[in-house]
């Protein structure tokens, strides 16, 4: 879903704003909690350690998306976004619970 949502960002870029630098904010809602990710402890890890450290970080990547959509919901003057935002957040929400739920069976 994630390269899918990418790149249809990507297409409303293009078509609303041609031609203008890119926009980075890293002070956004949600931003830097979604980048706190320690690739070494995942590359060092295996089996269930791997699992629940994949878990782990996946969780507030994904409480940093659902910020992020909810600040788009608030902001944007496109009904494209909003309506995109809105899709982020049933679906992230929806996979942190499931995560979750595998957290707490996994680690009986």
């Amino acid at each position: 879903d994630q390269e899918k949502e990418i790149a249809q960002m990507k297409e409303w870029r293009e078509k609303w704003f041609a031609g203008k630098p890119m926009a980075v904010n890293m002070e956004m809602p949600g931003m830097m909690d979604s980048m706190k990710m320690d690739m070494a402890k995942l590359s060092n890890a295996k089996d269930k350690d791997f699992d629940l450290a994949f878990i782990e970080m996946m969780t507030p990547h994904h409480a940093g998306a659902i910020a992020m959509a909810k600040e788009a919901l608030q902001k944007s003057e496109k009904a494209e976004i909003k309506t995109l935002a809105g899709q982020i957040i049933k679906a992230q929400e929806a996979e942190i619970k499931m995560m979750s739920e595998w957290k707490t069976k996994w680690r009986k």
